[in-house]
């Protein structure tokens, strides 16, 4: 037993030495690699490359500064100079940083110029910083796109007219495609592969863009379509009743479009939804400066009942009404007699009603009202009777379509008519409080 014992410790110790040794081996390796590489040749090569670049960098910083103030200046100094219309222009491409843009290619220039003399023994370095420039360029030339594509929408919609969507869903799909283009460009130059082998490549992935960019091509169908047949313009008065919303239309671009509604709030919509669902465009009405009044009285059946003489005496001396009643009671009499029909029985024959009097009365009151348009629909009609009453409706157009001018003239109409249908003994159907407590 000890001498198993004596063994395994034996062996034991071997296995431990033959780390070691392999340990020492292994630290031997490294030492001769590092000898080999020249360790403190190869920190000082580094921290010149490292010392190039940042001097290299400060020096396009100082470029960029100083040819950016200048080309400010310069454009400054042209803005100044120029007539009205030209003037205008400059200013929107001025304070959108067109010539910032412009302003940014002459120090990327001569930093590509001066990248091979100044890091001319490392290649690797050179063939790095090349790739990095034409990336640069290809970002300052879609930011100059950019800027451009905002400046021309900015200068075309400062009318709100039908070609102002056009421009929008124009610029903005224009930027999206100058973002894709780009990125695909720089996907070029990183894998060193021509445009078109890089385009091929995304032939299996179209799919899947579309997907990503439904909504994008379906707002700028939308745009064309509503600037072609124009339907909507910013401006426009209109009520989507799918989402029970009235407003303001304020923004129309590719994506959405944005109402400010009546209570000042804002609510957008997908552009599409205005050309796929029912829209009301009420600017039509806003340009001819009439409004619809389209509004009822209801009437308690129950206090309908024919007109005797004492009545239509008394409706005689009412203005309005006066020729109508003698015109229609001539008619009713002849009609009588030629019947031999007996009138004392209420009804037989033809007879004047109050309900029909009070509608003829409202029609009269319309017609003569100044604030009523008499070149549009005018009329005063029963509509289906309810369980509560019968409604009679009134249907004009006010001679204004301002909201609070057309509201007060609604109101003095609707208190005229309300009071005076008790002359005419007509039971307006409301429910009171007698009856609340009878149901209670």
């Amino acid at each position: 037993m000890n001498q198993l014992s004596n063994n395994f410790g034996f062996m034991y110790d071997i296995t431990f030495i033959e780390k070691i040794v392999t340990i020492v081996f292994q630290i031997q390796e490294f030492y001769e690699i590092v000898h080999n590489l020249n360790l403190k040749k190869w920190i000082t090569i580094t921290f010149v490359i490292i010392g190039k670049i940042l001097f290299f960098t400060f020096f396009l910083i100082i470029l960029e500064f100083i040819f950016n103030r200048g080309v400010r200046f310069i454009g400054k100094r042209i803005i100044n100079s120029t007539h009205f219309i030209w003037n205008n222009i400059l200013n929107i491409l001025y304070e959108n940083k067109v010539f910032d843009s412009l302003a940014h290619f002459f120090p990327l220039s001569i930093g590509l110029i001066l990248i091979e003399p100044f890091f001319k023994k490392n290649h690797t370095i050179i063939i790095y910083l090349e790739k990095i420039f034409d990336i640069l360029f290809v970002l300052i030339i879609l930011q100059f796109l950019i800027r451009v594509v905002n400046s021309i929408m900015r200068i075309a919609t400062s009318e709100n007219n039908h070609q102002t969507i056009a421009v929008r869903s124009f610029s903005q799909l224009l930027k999206i495609i100058s973002i894709i283009f780009c990125i695909l460009v720089i996907i070029a130059i990183l894998t060193k592969n021509d445009l078109i082998t890089v385009l091929t490549s995304l032939g299996a992935i179209t799919a899947f863009f579309i997907l990503v960019f439904r909504d994008t091509i379906l707002g700028f169908v939308s745009g064309v379509q509503m600037a072609s047949t124009k339907m909507i313009k910013v401006g426009d008065w209109i009520r989507i009743p799918k989402y029970n919303i009235e407003g303001t239309v304020i923004e129309i671009n590719l994506t959405s479009a944005k109402l400010e509604n009546f209570d000042k709030t804002i609510t957008s919509v997908p552009t599409y939804d205005l050309i796929s669902t029912a829209v009301i465009n009420f600017e039509f009405m806003r340009q001819k400066n009439i409004r619809r009044i389209k509004r009822s009285i209801l009437f308690n059946i129950q206090s309908f009942h024919f007109c005797n003489s004492n009545n239509l005496k008394k409706f005689q001396h009412v203005y309005l009404i006066k020729n109508y009643i003698q015109k229609k009671q001539k008619e009713i009499d002849l009609f009588n007699k030629e019947k031999n029909l007996d009138v004392s029985v209420n009804i037989n024959g033809r007879r004047l009603t109050n309900i029909g009097l009070f509608r003829q009365y409202a029609f009269e009151y319309l017609s003569q009202h100044p604030k009523i348009s008499q070149s549009e629909t005018l009329m005063v009609r029963h509509l289906e009777p309810t369980p509560y009453g019968l409604p009679v409706e009134l249907y004009c157009f006010t001679d204004t379509s301002e909201s609070i001018q057309y509201e007060q003239i609604q109101a003095s109409v609707f208190d005229h008519l309300l009071t005076a249908a008790k002359e005419f003994d007509l039971e307006i159907t409301q429910v009171t409080k007698k009856e609340i407590l009878t149901k209670w």
